[in-house]
């Protein structure tokens, strides 16, 4: 007998500063501007669920109005003196209470909710929610959900809101702000409660269909929707990168390497014809390189037939090679280079974070290389 009194005693010992920490609160019946007395009742009893469910909150069962309190008090004006009265009434140290309105006088019209929290020992309205929710969301358990977010904001929670994403594709993966959240449903749907507030990145992807990438803003309390389609035929995953933008990069690649060649031999070039032995050497009529340049000019096909009996042959047969490879790959390095920027820019266009084909104006490149010329055209599409 003493063992198990010392036993209760010590669960008494271990549960009393709990019981003492909670908060006793009282969630008073929230009051109708227009009479709408069965939508006060639900959205009342969907707040003391909400409520009682609150870590240190010790709710009362205690079925009692704003309306009944205030006649009581003689204080229809929710001020803290009144305020006070009621929860010292009461024996609580918190009192949630409101009122609902119409937001029109015709048949489609949303209630307007407002709800606040008072501190009894602070005599402070601590916390306060103004919100809206449509007149078909009269029965209570469509009330249980938006009653725990305005609990939650009642007791100082962050204020967040509601995300629903809708795409074409049902099993698709979503991701909000690079965290997985879930699958979209059958009807490719997937709804998110307790979005933090403000701009949110959102990614939806599904195996054998392109992503889906967008913003939105989120705001408290509300509810945000955001629509977007899949493409079939794609490799799925997000992240992929366009086939344009990668033949476009090995293009430019290319060209660069062309260009390389193309300045390594016209530099050679120019290197051999400012050469002084070069041009040092005699030709054939006796008279040096020099004196040929001036009579053949800068063509070094015609300078190395003056000298090709001299010992300048050799540098002839390089200098030659190295001048029709100059314009070869001054050729090459137009071509791949106007090719590669021309899918490059097809390939940025083509890949939107809508995944849909863009309406504005495109900058298309045009080149053009011949025997004799090389260029590149451009022209602006609207």
């Amino acid at each position: 007998m003493k063992r198990a009194f010392l036993s209760l005693a010590l669960i008494v010992a271990v549960l009393a500063p709990a019981v003492a920490s909670a908060q006793s609160v009282m969630v008073l019946g929230v009051r109708s501007v227009e009479g709408d007395d069965e939508f006060t009742r639900n959205l009342t009893g969907a707040l003391r669920h909400a409520a009682s469910q609150v870590d240190g909150w010790q709710v009362s069962d205690r079925e009692v109005t704003f309306v009944q309190m205030a006649l009581v008090h003689d204080c229809d004006n929710p001020n803290p003196t009144c305020l006070g009265a009621i929860a010292e009434s009461l024996g609580v140290q918190r009192v949630l209470y409101g009122d609902v309105r119409r937001t029109s006088a015709g048949d489609d019209y949303e209630f307007s909710v407002n709800l606040h929290h008072f501190n009894a020992e602070t005599g402070d309205i601590e916390h306060s929610v103004a919100d809206t929710i449509a007149s078909v969301h009269q029965d209570i358990d469509d009330l249980r959900e938006p009653a725990r977010r305005w609990i939650r904001s009642l007791e100082g929670a962050p204020r967040t809101g509601t995300l629903v994403v809708r795409v074409n594709v049902p099993g698709a993966a979503v991701v909000v702000d690079e965290a997985p959240i879930g699958l979209t449903d059958a009807d490719g749907v997937l709804r998110i409660e307790d979005v933090a507030t403000g701009t949110r990145h959102v990614q939806v992807t599904a195996d054998g269909h392109s992503a889906f990438t967008s913003t939105v803003s989120v705001e408290a309390y509300e509810e945000a929707t955001l629509e977007g389609v899949l493409e079939a035929g794609a490799g799925g995953g997000g992240g992929g990168i366009p086939v344009d933008l990668v033949v476009g990069s090995s293009l430019l690649v290319a060209a660069a390497a062309f260009a390389g060649v193309w300045i390594y031999s016209g530099v050679t070039v120019f290197g051999y014809m400012n050469d002084p032995d070069f041009n040092g050497t005699e030709g054939p009529d006796g008279r040096l390189m020099g004196g040929i340049r001036g009579r053949y000019g800068d063509n070094i096909a015609n300078l190395c037939a003056a000298s090709v009996e001299t010992d300048a042959a050799a540098v002839c047969n390089d200098a030659a090679t190295l001048e029709v490879l100059q314009f070869v790959f001054m050729g090459l390095t137009a071509l791949a280079g106007g090719l590669g920027l021309y899918f490059v820019i097809s390939g940025a266009s083509a890949s939107d974070d809508d995944g849909e084909a863009s309406d504005a104006a495109t900058l298309e490149l045009v080149p053009s290389v011949g025997l004799d010329h090389a260029s590149l055209g451009a022209r602006l599409r609207f």
